[in-house]
């Protein structure tokens, strides 16, 4: 008796579910309950953003960092590109400092994650830029470049994500490219070349690229270039 009653039950468990989703009731519990989680969080970057476009700087940073508290507290997951809305408002409100120690903390905190590590150094790049610096931007650029293609080569190789194996491929063929526009910014064009013999040559230890290297190869190329450029400007 107690086996045909269990099995009554769970006929009408299934029966009613199945007219539920006929009538198209939506069974996302979980959408809802994050909907609401993250509606304050949505609130205060709204805020922010409005302030931003006002050009309360500061309010808006103070407002985009009440949100990241409350991403907190709630123990919301972000992704890297929400954190680094930061850097961009505190530029605008003179507190570069503070934004490149926003930064670093990013890198510490994704260490291990190539993708968003390329994305951190792609910011710093246009940060450098905006700031009046591009001949510090050439590194960060080469940076998010090489993170790129190693963030590649993790999903294609650790993660079995076969369908990028040619988005791989181009990314190491094509490293050093399209650098001009920048080391014209930088007054650097003479570097071209240079610059794409100088990554080509890590990459040739691709995947266990020693970036320390690589950061310190760029920066003696830019220094030597400013160099060269002030001693002709001193004898003109």
């Amino acid at each position: 008796m107690n086996t045909i009653l269990l099995i009554l039950l769970v006929v009408g468990i299934v029966v009613y579910f199945f007219l539920n989703k006929k009538k198209g009731v939506p069974l996302t519990f979980e959408t809802k309950i994050n909907d609401d989680l993250f509606r304050h969080y949505s609130e205060l970057v709204k805020e922010s953003t409005a302030l931003h476009k006002a050009g309360k700087f500061d309010e808006a940073v103070a407002k985009l960092q009440d949100a990241y508290k409350e991403a907190e507290e709630k123990q919301l997951t972000l992704t890297v590109k929400d954190y680094l809305k930061l850097p961009p408002y505190l530029q605008k409100a003179k507190r570069n400092d503070e934004a490149w120690a926003w930064f670093n903390e990013l890198i510490r905190q994704t260490a291990r994650d190539h993708m968003s590590l390329s994305v951190i150094y792609d910011k710093m790049r246009l940060f450098r830029q905006r700031e009046g610096n591009p001949k510090d931007a050439i590194k960060y650029c080469a940076l998010s470049e090489i993170h790129w293609c190693l963030g590649l080569h993790e999903q294609v190789t650790k993660d079995g994500f076969d369908e990028r194996k040619d988005e791989l491929k181009n990314c190491k063929a094509n490293i050093g490219e399209g650098y001009a526009d920048l080391l014209k910014k930088a007054d650097c064009e003479k570097l071209e070349t240079e610059l794409k013999k100088t990554i080509k040559k890590h990459m040739k230890s691709f995947p266990d690229i020693h970036l320390p290297d690589l950061v310190r190869d760029i920066n003696g190329l830019v220094s030597n270039e400013a160099s060269s450029a002030n001693y002709t400007e001193s004898k003109n």
